[in-house]
């Protein structure tokens, strides 16, 4: 079995950020980080590529790789603001001051947006953040329908693959969950267990900060009863789950570590997601139904 490390290396434009491959050969190979988005059937491909002219190149580009590619770009995606921006917007004040009611934040979603340049920090409107990551969803879930074919015999596609199956994730989670105008402690979410985004600054919609009271809140807004609840809200998360085993699969055909800074946000999101999942299953009190509903078995 081929094992495969991989780092990043900024340079001071595109054509000069790099990675290396080690396979089991101990053969080193360096590839252009701009090879992991350039088509290499025509010209004009791969100057819309360049160029960035991400809708130009949807209508020209003709192999699976390089219309993966151009819906990559068009929804926010490129090496380029991964390197720059996989640390994440600086963490905002309304979430550092959060309100001590309101529990751990899962920022993953959050350090999606600002790769793909729609934080909350970057697009001050919610419905402008709103549409841009309904659009980004959709580029990114294109681009996992094109590369998907070629992935097994394509290292640099399935990677790509991975990342377009992650940012899809995530920001089917900020739409999923980050959307209500409450939170709640439990699923009765009544009297002072209802958190108002009115009284709690942090519950910002679409900023991609995910507390787990806005994880009950949507939980809750399914019924009170704790089994129906929990059935519902994983009802609702099957394309989640379907996410899940697609980055697990593309982790698997690209081979790649997700140990560096760039590349963490893979096994990062995977595992959030996949707590979340466990998380309801425990609520299911071992009704076959719902546990079968709350199941990844890629997780």
């Amino acid at each position: 079995m081929m094992n495969v490390l991989f780092q990043f290396h900024r340079g001071s434009d595109f054509s000069r950020c790099w990675f290396f491959v080690l396979a089991a050969s101990f053969a080193l190979m360096f590839i252009s980080c701009s090879d992991l988005q350039k088509e290499s059937s025509t010209s004009a491909c791969n100057t819309a590529l360049n160029q960035q002219n991400w809708d130009t190149a949807i209508s020209t580009c003709t192999s699976s790789k390089g219309l993966g590619d151009a819906y990559m770009g068009k929804g926010g995606f490129n090496i380029t603001n991964l390197l720059n921006n996989s640390g994440g917007e600086s963490t905002p004040s309304y979430i550092t001051n959060k309100n001590s009611n309101l529990g751990t934040v899962d920022g993953n979603a959050a350090k999606v947006l600002y790769i793909i340049g729609t934080a909350q920090s970057q697009v001050s409107s919610a419905s402008d953040r709103a549409t841009n990551i309904q659009n980004s969803k959709n580029a990114f879930d294109n681009a996992s329908s094109k590369y998907s074919g070629v992935i097994a015999s394509n290292k640099d596609a399935a990677l790509m693959y991975t990342f377009a199956n992650v940012f899809a994730m995530q920001l089917a989670q900020v739409l999923f969950y980050d959307t209500l105008d409450y939170a709640c402690k439990d699923v009765a979410c009544s009297g002072s267990d209802n958190y108002t985004d009115s009284n709690y600054p942090a519950l910002v919609n679409y900023d991609g900060y995910i507390f787990p009271q806005d994880q009950t809140g949507k939980q809750a807004s399914n019924g009170a009863n704790i089994i129906v609840s929990a059935t519902s809200t994983c009802t609702g998360l099957q394309s989640t789950i379907g996410y899940i085993t697609k980055i697990t699969d593309g982790l698997s055909k690209s081979g790649a570590s997700t140990s560096g800074s760039s590349t963490s946000i893979i096994s990062d999101s995977k595992t959030a997601v996949c707590s979340t999942l466990s998380t309801l299953k425990t609520a299911c009190s071992s009704d076959s139904s719902c546990e079968t509903a709350c199941t990844a078995s890629d997780c």
